[in-house]
Parts: C-alpha cells; structure tokens; sequence
C-alpha cells in the first residue's frame, strides 16, 4: 500500500504540474513530502532504496530539449553510499533514464547494475549542480554504469558476465533513445580500478584515447566534453605501481585529447570498504565534475561577472645612489597567533650593481608589523651573502619569493642559485632552486638549502626564480620551475610536486613539460589555482603565455596571451603574475603601449586586467594601471596575498639603463593594496 500511495502521489504531480493553478500547486507538493516521508524510512528499513516504483514522467511532458549526460564506468560512478531521505529529494528539473528507459525524477539510486548494493553516487549531486547554474534547462541524467568492468569491457559486442550485460552496447543503446529527447553535453566517466594491476595497466592510456574516440563519433558528438574522475585515495589502502599508471593516464588525457577534464578525489574518503567512497564524498565528487565541466563549457564573454576592487599605493623604502638599486621586492605573510592583531609582514630585496648585468648580492628584509603601513630599513640576511670557491666562483640566491606555508606554520621562501665568474653571471652554469625559512624570533632567514631534484642533465640548470607556487591543503607544495641542459639555449617548463615539513623541501614527482619553439622557450612560470583548475602564465622572448590544467601537473598547450577582442596583449620577454579573488582572477603584467617606448623592453607602467578563465584572455574593458611609469623597468615584481580580500603587489624601480631617473624614478619600492 505504501508504494501505491507514492507512486499515485508522484503521477498527481506530473499530471497537475504541466498545467498548475495556485491550488493544484498546493495539493501537489503536499502529495510529494507525504510521499516522500513515508518512502525514505520504508527503504531505509529494506536497507536499500526504493527505485523500481519511480513513477515516469508522463506522455506529453516536456521532456524533448533535456540537458543529456551519459554516466560511465564501474561502480565508483554507479555508486555505493548509503542512501538517505535527502537523496530521495526530488529536482524538478533533474531527470534520469530508469532501466525501462523512461524518464523519471533522479533520486538515489539512479543506477541499476547491481541492486543489492548500489546507491548514492555523484550523477544526482552532478545534475544539481547544472540545474542550480542554468535555470533554463532540465537536465537528463543517462546511468549506465556497471559496476567491477574493466575497460576491456566496453568495448561493442563484449558481454561481461558478472551482471550479465553488455556495458559498450547498453550505454550506447540508451544513450541513442536519450537523445531522442535533448542533446548530449557531456560524457562522465569514472573507471579503472579494474585495470590498476601489473596485467592491465600499461595498455591502459591508449584504450582510453580510443574509448573516448568511439563514444564522440557512435554518438555523432565530436567535441563532447569527456570528464575523468580520479581513483580514489585511501590511506588504509595504498596505490599499487598499476593503480599509479591508470591514475596518470586519467591526469594526461586532458593534455592529449580536447575538449576532456580530470577530476581530483583530493581529500574524499571510503564508506568503510577501501573501496567505494562513502556518500557525502560522492556527492562531493559530483560538484567536482559539475566545476569541471563549467570549466570546458565557458558562458558567453559578457557574461563573466566584472569583479572591482580598491588600490592604495604606497612607498615601502626609496632612494638612489646612482650605482646600485633595489629589485626583486617581494613580500610574504606571517598571521599572528591573535586574530585580532595584524600579521607580520617580511619583505625580501637584493642590490642589483648597475654597471654590470644581473649582478646581484646580498639578500636584505624589511618588516612591517601594521598591515604595510610602515616598514623598516632594509638589513642584510645572513648567510645569503655571496659564497666564494676555491676556484673563484661566486654563488648567490636571488628572484626569491616568500609566502606563508600554512601546514607546517612557516614563511618558506623560494628563489634559485646565479653562478658569477669575474663579477660576470656564467654562460654556461649550473643552477638549482633554493629555499629557506624564515624565523621571526631571529628575525632572519635560516641558512639555505638546495632543492634535490632526479640527477637527469635537463635538471643540472633547473631552478624556481621569480615564481609563484601553489600550497595544497595536504600541506604538499606545486612549485613551478624552468630548466635546460646547461649547453641549451631553450628552456622548458614543469610543475613539481613536492613535500615540506617545516624544515625541508623535498622532490616528489613532477608534471608534463611545456615548451615553445621560439627565442629561449619557455621560462619563470607562475602558478595559481581558480574555480577548481590551475593556470600557469609563461615569459618567452616574444610573448607571455598561458596554459590550464584539472590538476595542477598536467598542463594543455599554451597559448598567446590575448585580448577577449583578438588582439595580441603586447607582454613579451618578462615576466607576469596572478591575483586570484574568490570571484575572479587576474593578471598582472607590463606590455606595449603608447608613450612607454622609452622604457626598457616597455617594462613599465604595471598594469592589472580580469582574466576570463575559460578563454583564457584578458578582458580589455577591466584594464588599468596598477602602478604608473616613471622612466624606470617595473617588470620584476611580487604578489603577497594577505587574505582572502586584500593581496598585494610590490614592485622595485629598476633603475637601468643610466639615466631613467630623468623620467621621475628613484628607486622606489611600491606596495599596492588591493582590496575588495
């Protein structure tokens, strides 16, 4: 009687739905609570969710222009959770096809392949969250998933005989009667526990290429966005060498096939099986797919929300001497243990002698204990002075970043080595990425270390300089770095992932590599994270680039840095850094324009624009000067986030060649205080 009485409650829905008045409204959505109350403890008894008797949407609906989306893969996408009275909640605008090939509302369970244990999964959560962003649409959830088959399994014609399907066959199938009622958007699949073993593994890659081939040309949907989820992750349960070979497989495809994202299971746990993530990770793991695919699916351009903001420029330290400057100002963040006080603010900047090229010295700090409101005179840091050999070689660290490293609760600052022969930067020279902590007790830097990277040649010349970095929640770091064989004139890029405990930074593995066939490649690259990718923006001889990435290693080809109009941005031959905001992101950058041909490689003013993260250019109407021109170079800079509304960017008059100083400079340290 109880099943009779939900599927009658569910059928007045629809029926007095299509065409409401105030009072069907009213006796409708009495019907479904009642319904609904009396369902989710009924299945909750049974142990298992009540799927069967979902009552379809009836003849006549308006079910021809759904939003489809095809769910694929083994039981991580079919689900395992536990399934509870929220998950039995109807969307209006959220279908699913049940396994008589009617649309129904998507309440959990959506999947069918093994009753007795299937139940929450991400494709419920994943289809809310696309409603929740388009209004407009009703979205038709395809499950298809089957639950321990292996890749081999779909594949046309295999039959698999755990569940006595066909898994190739039967997606296809109902996916061609879906679209019968809307339009395919995007093709999710989650897979590959079944083929993380030594047998399997290595032709892995090359079956998911030609998986993701097949399902775009048998749907006629060439460019459908595939979206790849991650293994999940259980310490109780650690990765085989096979898992790992499926898991980079699923982390290149978006660097070897268009139009694909990977998806992270960073931080999700299991439901008590080491297997299956538990419910709150699966629905977790659907907003995850739903980020990822906004992020391949961008809105129209007018659309990107114009997110202002206020700037206060300051003076941290001027003056000129006419033989040595300031540069390579960069400061980073210390929050005090009171959260009523003011964090301590360390700035980093070193000597440039004016008379050679790239001669640098010794590291020096300044503080600020009032938010940058004043800050001290410079001082020297011990033990960043130039180190002498034997054989007369000088070794200095320079372009070095602080920032806050909120795990371990340490200022870790990152920059990289410079070899001198005769007061002279080497032709030909090693150089590696140096590191230090900052102590605020000494109120100095300890004494450096050098990152320990594989011993290959293209790492002899490989360092971290003028970068920034991103730190995961885990504690691990992304630290961007540039390299080359130290006889190469051409330098690639690559993402690191490393581990640091406080005291040492520690080499763990590393991302593709990028490069361009152009002057000396690719070089000083930095990294940050937005909307759930990452982007990296790139100095080469002729222009800045940039590229994006699902997780933070594995980067698309990079691009030219345009304007939302087409137009070339005009950066080239130095370097450009992030802003990132909860709503929006920048870059800041020096380019062309006019009345700046006086300054060197137009390296001045220091300009700021909202990046439109999806196309990945700068939105021309955002454009503004951060800081203004004054004869000197302002191309060398830092950006220091604060907090979540106040970031900061400093910059050092760079006062070469001899005589900018006519247009007004003297060697100032500007900070500008963005603040939202």
């Amino acid at each position: 009687m109880l099943h009779v009485f939900v599927q009658s409650s569910r059928s007045v829905f629809w029926r007095r739905m299509r065409a409401p008045n105030a009072i069907d409204v009213v006796i409708s959505v009495a019907l479904l609570m009642i319904g609904f109350a009396l369902a989710a403890p009924a299945a909750a008894i049974a142990g298992e969710a009540d799927t069967a008797n979902a009552e379809a949407v009836d003849e006549g609906a308006d079910v021809e222009q759904l939003d489809l989306f095809l769910l694929v893969g083994q039981s991580n996408m079919a689900g395992r959770g536990k399934v509870t009275a929220e998950d039995r909640v109807i969307h209006d605008r959220v279908l699913m096809l049940d396994a008589d090939d009617r649309w129904v509302p998507a309440v959990d369970p959506l999947h069918f392949d093994k009753p007795s244990v299937v139940g929450v999964g991400l494709g419920r959560t994943f289809g809310i969250e696309i409603a929740a962003a388009a209004p407009e649409a009703t979205v038709g959830l395809i499950p298809c998933a089957v639950g321990g088959s292996p890749i081999d399994a779909w594949t046309p014609g295999t039959h698999y005989p755990p569940t006595d399907s066909h898994p190739w066959d039967d997606a296809i199938r109902r996916a061609k009667r879906a679209l019968s009622d809307g339009k395919l958007r995007a093709i999710l699949w989650h897979q590959g526990e079944s083929d993380g073993n030594d047998s399997l593994s290595a032709a892995y890659q090359d079956k998911l290429i030609d998986l993701v081939a097949r399902f775009r040309s048998e749907l006629d949907a060439p460019e459908v966005p595939f979206i790849v989820g991650q293994l999940g992750q259980f310490a109780e349960r650690p990765w085989s060498e096979g898992k790992a070979i499926v898991d980079e497989a699923h982390r290149r495809l978006p660097t070897l096939v268009p139009h694909t994202a990977f998806v992270s299971s960073d931080g999700l746990v299991h439901g008590g099986d080491q297997v299956h993530f538990d419910a709150e990770s699966y629905r977790e793991l659907g907003r995850r797919y739903a980020a990822a695919y906004r992020g391949l699916v961008p809105p129209p351009s007018e659309t990107v929300q114009r997110v202002d903001f206020k700037v206060d420029l300051s003076v941290a330290h001027q003056g000129f001497d006419g033989e040595r400057c300031w540069v390579h100002a960069r400061a980073g963040i210390i929050p005090s243990s009171d959260a009523s006080a003011d964090p301590l603010a360390v700035m980093t900047t070193q000597p440039l002698l004016l008379t050679g090229s790239d001669v640098f010295y010794s590291l020096h700090t300044l503080t600020s204990p009032d938010r940058g409101n004043s800050w001290s005179a410079p001082v020297v840091a011990s033990g960043f002075e130039r180190q002498v050999r034997e054989d007369g070689i000088e070794i200095i660290v320079s372009d070095f970043t602080p920032k806050w490293h909120a795990a371990s609760g340490r200022l870790l600052g990152i920059g990289h080595t410079v070899w001198y022969q005769d007061d002279r930067v080497m032709k030909v020279r090693p150089r590696a990425t140096a590191y230090a902590v900052y102590d605020p007790d000494r109120e100095n830097w300890a004494t450096w270390k050098r990152l320990q990277l594989p011993a290959e040649k293209r790492f002899e010349n490989a360092g971290a300089g003028s970068v920034q970095r991103v730190d995961l929640d885990s504690g691990e770091v992304l630290l961007p770095i540039y390299f080359k064989d130290p006889g190469s004139s051409r330098y690639g890029v690559t993402v690191l992932r490393c581990r640091f405990d406080g005291d040492t930074l520690s080499y763990v593995g590393q991302g593709n590599e990028l490069s361009v066939p152009i002057g000396r490649g690719l070089y000083e690259p930095s990294l940050t994270r937005f909307g759930g990718r990452y982007y990296l923006t790139l100095r080469n001889d002729e222009a800045g680039y940039v590229a994006v990435s699902d997780d933070g290693l594995h980067f698309r080809e990079p691009r030219r840095w345009t304007f939302d109009d087409g137009a070339e941005l005009g950066n080239y031959n130095t370097q450009q850094h992030w802003v990132s905001h909860d709503n929006a992101l920048y870059l800041v950058y020096t380019r062309r324009a006019e009345g700046n041909d006086h300054v060197f490689r137009h390296r001045a003013p220091l300009w700021i624009a909202q990046v439109d993260p999806w196309r990945l250019t700068i939105l021309r109407d955002t454009e503004r000067v951060l800081v203004a021109e004054a004869g000197a170079r302002l191309g060398n800079f830092g950006v220091t986030e604060v907090s979540t509304d106040e970031v900061w960017v400093t910059a050092a008059e760079w006062m070469q060649p001899k005589g900018v100083e006519r247009y007004g400079s003297d060697n100032r340290i500007f900070v500008a205080k963005i603040r939202w």
